[in-house]
């Protein structure tokens, strides 16, 4: 609606978003789905049990967590699995050692099922072949969150590479790139053939010097439509269409040895700045395409701290107690952005950021809707004796969260079954074995 009403205007969904729901869809494939719940299984015995956790972090992890919270839902399972693969012989030889053996926590049924899980060899084949057909899409959505560049002139082209570089990884085996392939198609369409997009990916000096670029059918009407509907003048849309050739030709400023050589280190829209002078009209319309973002996710809703605090979780807190805690992160990250943040941690999280993005990794989905409904009858009970209610009168029913035991654990014995772990790092072709279980 609204662009109709205003021609000039183009509206986009969240790329972030998309992808991130893109990698949930990849959790409805069966094998995918499986493999995680399995996942999810070891590290909620871990993190429900403050001695095996501290037990874990002291003496095979290095202090290590195996949970990886990440900018999304869905990108957090991804790395978490990560992590887990990372940690694999860690946890193997946890799980195989004396001290684990002779301890309580070892006969209850489900550390068993976990025991069985973590020493079965096909579960790691499954979560490496996992690891390396979700990986491309999930460094696509690390990228787009990063603050070193700007996502625009690259999601249209990044999204290509990551579905070939999945089926390059599987060797143009369709029976195994086949089913994530299908989930791609399926969000291609609706995000990612934008016109925006396509244009961007045309525009951007640092695809042109590229082998595999490649301009589709797709790309040139994108380009198109951006020109007409940015461009209101249509003796301007004319120029900058007739400017399309020096550019693609690397001719006039285009061609200079300055302009070739910063293709790759200029960002795109800084270096249609300097490079694009000959070209104005051009220059104008590209300058607009590549400055964009392409997404929102860091002015999402649910991200906001006071929404954080108001979750139910939460939700047996005071008014004047949520303003309280508010004020203190929004002042503490003001404190972070004054004091710089260091390369590589560009997302901060706080903890309640990373206890809604990884319920499931703490806490089973049965237990966390048992848990909510005890709270919302705590919340009702607050509203009705009022806000100044005794908060120690509450008992506090969150998951169980990352916590550490202070005491110093004893060094451990390794059961002679631990000195036969192997690594099965190779042999990913699994869907050629029997993997019945």
């Amino acid at each position: 609606m609204l662009e109709e009403k205003r021609r000039h205007l183009f509206w986009t969904p969240c790329a972030a978003h998309c992808i991130d729901r893109m990698l949930e869809d990849f959790l409805n494939i069966k094998w995918i789905g499986e493999c995680i719940n399995k996942a999810k299984r070891i590290t909620r015995l871990i993190y429900n049990n403050t001695w095996l956790l501290s037990f874990m972090k002291k003496e095979f992890t290095g202090g290590q967590e195996l949970l990886k919270p990440a900018v999304t839902k869905f990108a957090t399972t991804f790395f978490s699995l990560d992590s887990l693969l990372d940690h694999k012989n860690d946890l193997k030889k946890m799980f195989q050692s004396n001290k684990w053996l002779s301890s309580p926590f070892a006969k209850s049924d489900e550390a068993k099922e976990v025991e069985k899980i973590i020493l079965n060899v096909p579960f790691w084949k499954k979560l490496q072949f996992v690891r390396k057909s979700l990986e491309p899409v999930a460094h696509v959505l690390q990228k787009i969150e990063s603050d070193e560049i700007q996502s625009m002139p690259c999601i249209y082209g990044d999204m290509c590479r990551a579905k070939f570089e999945i089926k390059s990884i599987h060797g143009d085996d369709a029976r195994k790139y086949g089913p994530v392939w299908g989930v791609i198609e399926n969000h291609w369409n609706s995000l990612f053939h934008h016109p925006l997009y396509v244009a961007a990916y045309f525009l951007n000096p640092s695809y042109r010097c590229r082998t595999d670029f490649i301009v589709p059918p797709e790309v040139i009407r994108g380009l198109n439509e951006c020109i007409v509907r940015l461009e209101a003048d249509n003796g301007k849309r004319i120029s900058a269409s007739m400017q399309i050739p020096d550019f693609v030709s690397a001719k006039a400023d285009f061609g200079t040895d300055l302009a070739v050589s910063t293709r790759m280190e200029l960002d795109p829209a800084a270096w249609w700045q300097q490079h694009g002078i000959s070209c104005l009209e051009l220059q104008r319309i590209a300058i607009r395409i590549l400055s964009q973002t392409c997404s929102s996710i860091g002015c999402e809703h649910t991200w906001s701290t006071y929404d954080q605090f108001r979750s139910k979780r939460h939700n047996c807190q005071s008014r004047k107690r949520w303003n309280e805690l508010t004020y203190a992160h929004y002042n503490l990250r003001l404190r972070e952005h004054q004091l710089g943040v260091k390369p590589g941690e560009s997302f901060s999280f706080d903890s309640f950021m990373i206890e809604s993005i990884l319920d499931d990794w703490l806490v089973e989905a049965e237990k966390q809707a048992v848990q909510e409904d005890e709270e919302i009858v705590d919340s009702e009970m607050e509203q009705f004796y009022g806000d100044e209610m005794d908060e120690n009168d509450h008992t506090d029913k969150r998951p169980a969260e990352m916590v550490t035991l202070a005491g110093v654990v004893e060094p451990f014995e390794t059961s002679p079954a631990a000195a036969g772990v192997t690594t099965d790092d190779d042999g990913l072709d699994f869907l050629d074995d029997d993997l019945t279980e």
